[in-house]
C-alpha cells in the first residue's frame, strides 16, 4: 500500500508518453475531497482524506476503471493522527455509449474499498454501489457526482468482527490527459 503513489506516478507517466502521439485523452487525474464519520467515533470526531488522489482510465466505450487513494487524518479529542490508509477500486459503467472520447453521462459503479484503521485497530472491506453522473467541460475538465450505498466489513484485532452500513457522497474534480 505504501508504494501506491509511486506506482500511479509511473503508470501515469507511461500513459502520458503513449498518449502524446494522439489528441485522445488516456486517463483522468483528479481529487476526491472526503470526510468520514463512523457511528462508533466520539462526538465531534471524524477523518479527512489528506491524499484524495483519483486515477480514472477509460477501458471501453461504456466502462472505466477508477482508483482512489485513502490516507485519512483522524481528528480526535485527544490527538490528531493518521487513522486510515488504503485504496478504493471502482468501475463506472455508463448507461449510454460515450460518443465522445471523454467518459461522461449517467453511470453506476461497483466498488470495493480496502483500508486499515490504525487508531481503532481494524481492517475494512467495503462493498458498495455508486450511481452518479460524470460531467465533461471544456479544456478536458471533468466533474463526477455520485452517491455510494453498501456495507463495510470490519475485522478487529481486539473484538468480534462486524458489518456496518455505508452511505457516502462522491465528488471528483479532475482533468483528462
Amino acid at each position: 500500500m505504501k508504494h501506491f503513489g509511486v506506482l500511479i506516478f509511473f503508470f501515469c507517466s507511461f500513459q502520458y508518453a503513449l498518449q502524446a502521439q494522439t489528441d485522445k485523452p488516456s486517463f483522468l487525474i483528479g481529487v476526491n475531497p472526503s470526510v468520514t464519520v463512523e457511528p462508533f467515533y466520539e462526538r465531534g470526531e471524524f477523518d479527512i482524506n489528506v491524499l484524495p488522489v483519483v486515477f480514472q482510465k477509460r477501458l471501453a466505450e461504456r466502462v472505466d476503471l477508477r482508483l482512489t487513494s485513502i490516507l485519512n487524518l483522524g481528528i480526535r479529542s485527544e490527538r490528531n493522527q493518521i487513522s486510515h490508509y488504503g485504496l478504493e477500486v471502482a468501475s463506472p459503467i455508463f448507461f449510454k455509449k460515450n460518443e465522445s472520447i471523454y467518459s461522461q453521462g449517467f453511470y453506476t459503479a461497483p466498488i470495493i474499498s480496502l483500508t486499515q484503521n490504525r487508531l481503532e485497530q481494524h481492517h475494512n472491506v467495503g462493498l458498495w454501489v455508486e450511481p452518479g453522473y460524470q460531467f465533461y467541460f471544456e479544456d478536458k475538465f471533468s466533474l463526477s457526482l455520485g452517491l455510494q450505498f453498501g456495507a463495510t466489513y470490519f475485522t478487529y484485532a481486539t473484538q468480534d468482527d462486524s458489518w456496518g452500513s455505508h452511505f457516502g457522497v462522491k465528488v471528483i474534480f479532475g482533468r483528462w490527459f
